[in-house]
């Protein structure tokens, strides 16, 4: 039988492995926008108030496409959806990558959001049956999988950007390593029907809630330095265009160093200390992006909100799994998909701020949000 077709253990190395690298290769897909930005923006004449608006595009996609993964995996398994919504993923980098009219970016972006959204939430479903057959915790590493994939993919396309190759042609490579990456981990990808519950989305209430608000914030953080870093580096703090993406290559790169150090570090401070603190440390990075003149200082502000943001976002879904208001799986689908709502209303906000204000005055009050992400720790208890 081909390796392709043969069924997979979820207790298996081979299934851990594929995990590991489709986590890493969301993330490496994620962040080959950023340095894309300034292209788009050189390549189709726009308004701060239209860009703003096109990033409208991912989120949207990401949150309608979500809440129908639960249904695909059930219906078709693991394999396949995540598979399909991979070759999604690389034709919707195609279109950003070549594109020449809003309307085909704007679709491009959609298809975007969704193809990451679904996979997402599709491998998230692999690591809790993986967690769940083995007995052990997984998650951390993936998802630091994922921040580092963030890294390698911002590194990976400014570098070829900095060397003298087109856009386009960074993008076809990035493209390329992708497809070939998921080839060849696809038999470790569980052909599993979702967990009962585990994908629908159910109306949250009390601390789910909560939860969901304070993962929005948190989400909303990553998205701005997403979509914005590169053009208030290049623009404010006199980076080269080529090397916009150094922002969120910052900023990915704490997450990950904070995220593979964060089971000591929430052991010893707890997750009250862990949001709080790690809300203000967020806050201040922000603060020292917009104070400083120096680019290199800039990348440092956004480091710090990387390294304060790491483990927010896990202790906040861990903490669900002490709450009584909503089965566990449920009370996890609905306060990401709440979360995922910060990548949709966040950067276009942000955008439309930008046009009527200023830039700075966004990221401004993103911190001023960050803080009082940390002022609400205090409801939280291990």
């Amino acid at each position: 039988m081909p390796a392709a077709t043969m069924p997979v253990n979820a207790t298996s190395p081979i299934a851990r492995r594929a995990t590991r690298i489709g986590f890493f290769m969301a993330g490496f897909g994620l962040s080959i926008w950023a340095p894309l930005v300034p292209y788009v923006r050189e390549r189709i004449e726009m308004s701060d108030a239209v860009f703003g608006t096109l990033l409208l595009c991912i989120g949207v996609g990401s949150l309608t496409w979500m809440p129908l993964s639960g249904l695909l995996v059930t219906r078709r398994g693991i394999r396949p959806v995540v598979l399909c919504s991979v070759v999604l993923l690389l034709f919707a980098l195609l279109g950003m990558a070549f594109s020449q009219s809003l309307a085909v970016l704007a679709l491009a972006l959609f298809c975007f959001g969704g193809s990451l959204g679904v996979i997402d939430v599709v491998l998230n479903i692999q690591g809790v049956v993986i967690e769940r057959d083995t007995g052990k915790r997984h998650m951390s590493n993936f998802h630091g999988m994922f921040s580092l994939g963030s890294i390698s993919g911002a590194l990976s396309l400014t570098g070829a950007l900095t060397l003298g190759l087109a856009p386009a042609t960074g993008t076809l490579l990035m493209i390329v390593v992708i497809a070939l990456a998921n080839l060849a981990v696809s038999p470790g990808y569980l052909r599993d029907k979702a967990p009962a519950g585990g994908v629908a989305f159910i109306r949250p209430t009390g601390a789910v809630l909560l939860v969901g608000a304070m993962t929005f914030v948190v989400y909303l953080a990553e998205g701005a330095v997403l979509d914005w870093s590169a053009l208030y580096l290049t623009e404010q703090k006199a980076l080269e265009t080529a090397k916009g993406g150094l922002g969120y290559a910052s900023f990915a790169l704490m997450v990950t160093v904070g995220r593979f150090a964060g089971a000591p570090v929430v052991n010893s401070l707890g997750t009250a200390r862990v949001i709080g603190l790690g809300g203000l440390l967020a806050a201040f990075g922000i603060g020292l992006t917009i104070l400083t003149e120096h680019w290199g200082l800039a990348l440092l502000g956004y480091g710090l909100c990387g390294l304060g943001c790491a483990n927010v976002s896990p202790v906040l879904i861990s903490s669900l799994s002490r709450q009584n208001a909503m089965p566990v799986h449920q009370a996890i689908t609905a306060a990401t998909t709440i979360g995922f709502a910060g990548v949709l209303a966040g950067p276009a906000l942000i955008g439309v701020i930008a046009h009527y204000a200023s830039l700075t005055l966004a990221f401004a009050l993103l911190a001023a949000l960050l803080i009082m992400l940390a002022l609400g720790s205090h409801r939280f208890r291990d």
